[in-house]
């Protein structure tokens, strides 16, 4: 029996959006990040999740070493190779 509860739609949708941006992030590897806003329409779009949503889902995967993110400069980037 395949359990289809709260918990498990949270993990799916966390799941699709890290391989979202680790995808657009091999996609663009020559420049080394992809934008944070423009991400965050396309989830949006693709999720139907709000903005707030997504933010979270991507601050939770920030902290899981997926990637990193600078606000600042509107950037998602893969990990800096300490």
């Amino acid at each position: 029996m395949v359990r289809k509860d709260g918990a498990e739609a949270r993990k799916e949708r966390i799941a699709k959006i890290a391989t979202n941006v680790q995808a657009a992030l091999y996609l663009n590897k020559d420049l080394g990040y992809i934008s944070l806003k423009k991400t965050v329409a396309k989830q949006e779009l693709e999720t139907g999740l709000t903005r707030e949503k997504i933010m979270e889902y991507l601050a939770l995967l920030v902290e899981a070493d997926q990637f990193e993110i600078d606000h600042e400069k509107d950037q998602i980037r893969k990990l800096s190779s300490v």
